[in-house]
């Protein structure tokens, strides 16, 4: 757990500056680490780093005391990119996301052990690669846990089409894993 120590979040809670600011040292991190599996500017990412910290700080004495800190702050981070990718395409006039209806349903496809050859900023450059709400359906389903459903619900698609975005991004994820291999395969051989 990141935060032991609740005396840090009470003095948050009082606006204390140097807690505020200490506590952003310790999250910093992991909200860039979640901004980046969803927004692929760099500028664009540390606004939203810095828009979600504020919304923790604001929200934090709303927090129930069960709850988990770091994934209430996973949860904060997640729906401020989404809640500024939906404002950004509003204002850029592509807030129509298209319907797409899942007719084939293979189920999900496993990747070989190919990903182990694969280092993370691979992994990462590929999903740079994928569109941009595959890749949200993606983050959400495969990596943050929501279901098919809630995911419909936060992107105003429907859960077929959250289906379709996940298969997409899996066989796109899984093309390129084989090109990687056969790419590293062949430096091999050479």
């Amino acid at each position: 757990m990141l935060i032991a120590n609740g005396s840090l979040l009470e003095r948050c809670i009082r606006k204390d500056s140097a807690a505020q600011f200490e506590l952003y040292k310790v999250l910093r991190d992991m909200l860039l680490s979640v901004a980046h599996r969803y927004e692929r500017d760099a500028l664009q990412r540390k606004a939203m780093v810095n828009t979600a910290f504020l919304k923790i700080l604001d929200h934090l004495h709303t927090k129930h005391p069960d709850a988990p800190f770091e994934a209430w702050c996973r949860r904060i981070m997640i729906n401020t990119v989404l809640n500024e990718q939906r404002n950004q395409r509003t204002a850029n006039g592509h807030g129509v996301v298209k319907q797409v209806e899942l007719s084939d349903s293979r189920g999900p496809s496993t990747l070989n052990g190919a990903e182990e050859l694969i280092q993370t900023e691979e992994l990462q450059r590929m999903m740079d690669r994928l569109p941009t709400v595959t890749r949200q359906v993606f983050n959400l389903y495969a990596i943050d846990g929501w279901k098919h459903r809630e995911i419909a619900a936060e992107l105003g698609i429907s859960e077929g089409t959250s289906k379709w975005h996940v298969n997409h991004a899996r066989q796109a994820l899984q093309s390129m894993l084989e090109e990687e291999l056969r790419a590293h395969l062949k430096l091999r051989i050479a």
